[in-house]
């Protein structure tokens, strides 16, 4: 596997584990109600990622912001991992400072830590 494929499906991983996260949230909201469906366990219920989108037209139109909140976040997700994958593939163009990068040996010898001159 090349190592942007790897990194694009570890990407899509999360974003639909969010969606399930962000799914299951939803359900927990409404005290899972046996309408929604989805595997019950219990007195609780596992449902796939995304399901909430169908529970819209379920709900009383005052409830139905929580699902159009839902859909928000996850796209919310979505833009999120999108915009870590452009600046992933647009790649470093400026050099960076502090922290965010290691020393060059230019770098060492200019700062006179290892300098010659001994005690």
């Amino acid at each position: 596997m090349t190592p942007y494929l790897l990194r694009f499906g570890t990407l899509l991983l999360v974003w639909l584990a969010a969606v399930f996260a962000i799914t299951e949230l939803t359900g927990w909201l409404f005290a899972w109600p046996p309408v929604f469906g989805g595997l019950r366990i219990g007195p609780i219920a596992l449902y796939g990622p995304g399901q909430f989108f169908g529970w819209r037209g379920l709900l009383a139109p005052g409830h139905r912001w929580i699902v159009d909140g839902a859909a928000v976040v996850s796209g919310l997700c979505a833009l999120a991992l999108a915009t870590r994958v452009a600046l992933d593939l647009r790649g470093t163009r400026r050099p960076e400072f502090g922290a965010g990068r290691w020393a060059t040996r230019t770098d060492v010898r200019r700062s006179g830590l290892l300098g010659g001159g001994r005690r």
